[in-house]
C-alpha cells in the first residue's frame, strides 16, 4: 500500500513538472498575426511586407540602416568605396547559417548574381555590373555607375544574403523552406497560414529570448482584434483605427499607433483605357475625398496625400500641392477627357481596410458619373494579375523600405521596372527617367533632393496614380511581451523580444 501511495506521488511530482515545463514553453512563445499570408519566404522575390515582415527575422542583409537612418553593417565588418564604381565589403567571421555553415564571401558572390536575376531585388542594387570574391571575407561589387541609393539597397530585407550550398541543394525553390542567419530559423510553412519559427541558438548577435515564434494570417481585422484579447495571439499588426480604442481599454493589451513611410494610393494602369488619358487621371484624382477616407476608416490617423513620396521619406516635398477634393474640377476633368459612360474595375486584395476605402473610392465617383467596380483577389493572386498588367487599376500601398525617395521613383516609375518590379502603373516619362537617373548618380544630399523635388512636379502633372493617404501602422501587444522595436517601414525584428515573467 506504502509503494501505491508512493508511487502515485511519484506520477503526481512527474505530471506537475512535466505541466510546469510546459507551460514554460508556452510562455516563452510568441504569436503575431498580419492582415495576409505571405506569397513566398524566399526574401530576393517579391517585395510585399507580409513576407517581408517574417523574412526579416530568417535572414540578415550585408548592411542595415539605424534608428537615426545611418546605413552601417549588419553581416558586413565594414564598407569602403575605392573609385565611385568599386564597393569593397569585408564580411564578419564567425557568422553561422542555420544549418552550421559558416558565412563567407561564396555566399555573398552568390546570393548578389541571384537577386540580380530576380525582378524585385534587382531594382535594389541595379547599378551592380558583377561581384567578385577577392577572399574568403572580402567581396568586390563594381558598378556600372555611381549609385547613392546602392547602399541603402543593400540594407533593404529583399536583398538579404542565402546560403549557396542549400540554396542550390534546393534547386533554388525556397519559398516555403528558406534558411538563413537570422535569429530564428524556419520550422513550417503550414501553408503560409501559420508559420513557425524557433530561436537560433548560435545567432551572431545573441540567442533570441523567445523560444518560438509564429506568424499567423488572420484576414478579418475584427478576427485578430478577438484573437488579442483572448490571448489566442500576442501582436497583431495590421489593426483598424476603429479597434485602436478597445485595445487601449483593456488592461492586458497597449497599442501603439506610429507614422510609416508608406502611401495608400490607386494605381492607375497608364496603358489601358480609360487610365491612359490625362485628364480622366486628374478627374478621379480630385473626386477622391481624402478627409472623409481618413476620419471615417482610420479614426483620423491618416492625413490627406498630396505626393506618391511619404513626409517620413528623404526627398519629400511639401511644395507639391497634390489634388485636393474638388467635385467641381472632378467633373471638370472628365468632361474635358471627352471619355462617355466612363467605367473601369478596381483590384482590391482581401483586405478589410482596403475594401472599406474602395467603396468609399466607388462612392466618390458615382458622385461624378464614373461607374467603378470592385473585384477582390486573394493576396497572391493580386500580385500576379498586376504583375502581368491585367488591371485596369488596383489599390494598394507602397512602404518606403529604405526610407529614401530612389526606393520610391525607380521601382514604382522608371520606364525600366514595369511589372513585377514595381511599376504596375506602367508609366512611361523619358524626361522623369532622367530626372531619376541622375539622383542616383549625385552623391550631393541637397542636389539628391532637388532632383526628388523636380520629379515631384512632373508626377502633378501626369497623375499616375490616384493619391490617397499616408496612415499611422496600428499595432496590438499583450502587455507580457516586451523589447518590440517599432520601425516606420513596418518591417519590425523580432530578436530583442522577452517575456515578463
Amino acid at each position: 500500500m506504502k509503494k501505491f501511495v508512493f508511487a502515485m506521488l511519484g506520477l503526481s511530482l512527474f505530471i506537475t513538472a512535466c505541466s510546469e515545463k510546459k507551460e514554460e514553453k508556452i510562455n516563452n512563445s510568441v504569436v503575431v498575426s498580419q492582415g495576409s499570408k505571405p506569397k513566398s519566404l524566399d526574401p530576393n522575390m517579391y517585395n510585399e511586407i507580409p513576407a517581408l515582415t517574417i523574412t526579416e527575422q530568417i535572414f540578415n542583409t550585408l548592411l542595415k540602416i539605424d534608428e537615426n537612418g545611418n546605413v552601417v553593417p549588419e553581416l558586413a565588418e565594414s564598407y569602403e568605396y575605392t573609385t565611385p564604381t568599386e564597393l569593397i565589403i569585408k564580411l564578419k567571421k564567425g557568422v553561422k547559417f542555420h544549418n552550421g555553415d559558416t558565412l563567407t564571401s561564396k555566399d555573398v558572390v552568390f546570393s548578389i548574381n541571384r537577386m540580380l536575376d530576380k525582378p524585385a531585388s534587382r531594382v535594389m542594387i541595379d547599378a551592380v555590373k558583377k561581384v567578385e570574391m577577392i577572399d574568403d571575407y572580402t567581396v568586390k561589387l563594381v558598378l556600372s555607375k555611381p549609385s547613392s541609393p546602392l547602399l541603402f539597397g543593400l540594407a533593404h530585407p529583399i536583398t538579404a544574403i542565402l546560403n549557396k550550398k542549400d540554396t542550390l541543394a534546393k534547386n533554388d525553390v525556397i519559398a516555403t523552406s528558406p534558411m538563413g542567419t537570422g535569429p530564428y530559423k524556419f520550422i513550417d510553412w503550414g501553408s503560409g497560414e501559420k508559420i513557425e519559427l524557433t530561436s537560433f541558438d548560435n545567432y551572431f548577435e545573441g540567442k533570441p529570448k523567445i523560444d518560438n515564434l509564429t506568424y499567423r494570417a488572420i484576414t478579418e481585422n475584427s478576427s485578430r482584434l478577438a484573437a488579442l484579447e483572448t490571448g489566442e495571439i500576442d501582436i497583431a499588426y495590421n489593426m483598424d483605427a476603429i479597434d485602436g480604442s478597445t485595445v487601449e481599454k483593456n488592461p492586458k493589451l497597449k497599442l501603439i499607433s506610429k507614422p510609416t513611410t508608406s502611401t495608400e494610393y490607386i494605381t492607375f494602369n497608364n496603358e489601358k483605357a480609360p487610365f491612359d488619358n490625362e485628364n480622366f487621371r486628374k478627374a478621379v484624382n480630385y473626386a477622391l475625398d481624402k478627409k472623409s477616407m481618413s476620419d471615417s476608416i482610420f479614426m483620423g490617423k491618416a492625413i490627406p496625400a498630396n505626393s506618391i513620396v511619404n513626409p517620413n521619406v528623404f526627398g519629400y516635398s511639401d511644395t507639391v500641392k497634390g489634388y485636393p477634393y474638388n467635385k467641381e474640377k472632378a467633373i471638370e476633368y472628365l468632361k474635358k477627357s471627352g471619355i462617355e459612360n466612363p467605367s473601369f474595375t478596381l483590384f482590391v486584395n482581401d483586405n478589410t481596410t482596403r475594401l472599406q476605402l474602395a467603396q468609399i473610392i466607388q462612392a466618390n465617383l458615382k458622385e461624378i458619373g464614373i461607374d467603378m467596380t470592385i473585384e477582390t483577389l486573394e493576396w497572391g493572386t493580386y500580385l500576379q494579375k498586376t504583375a502581368q498588367g491585367e488591371h485596369q487599376a488596383l489599390l494598394g500601398g507602397w512602404v518606403s523600405g529604405t526610407s529614401d525617395a530612389d526606393i520610391v521613383f525607380f521601382p514604382l516609375l522608371h520606364s525600366s521596372s514595369h511589372g513585377g518590379a514595381g511599376n504596375r502603373a506602367f508609366y512611361t516619362n523619358k524626361k522623369l527617367d532622367k530626372i531619376i537617373e541622375q539622383a542616383q548618380l549625385a552623391s550631393d544630399p541637397k542636389e539628391r533632393k532637388e532632383l526628388f523635388f523636380k520629379a515631384q512636379e512632373i508626377l502633378q502633372n501626369d497623375a499616375p496614380f490616384g493619391l490617397l493617404l499616408y496612415k499611422n501602422e496600428n499595432i496590438g501587444i499583450n502587455k507580457r511581451v516586451k523589447g518590440f522595436e517599432y520601425n516606420p517601414t513596418m518591417m519590425h525584428n523580432l530578436k530583442d523580444l522577452y517575456i515578463e515573467k
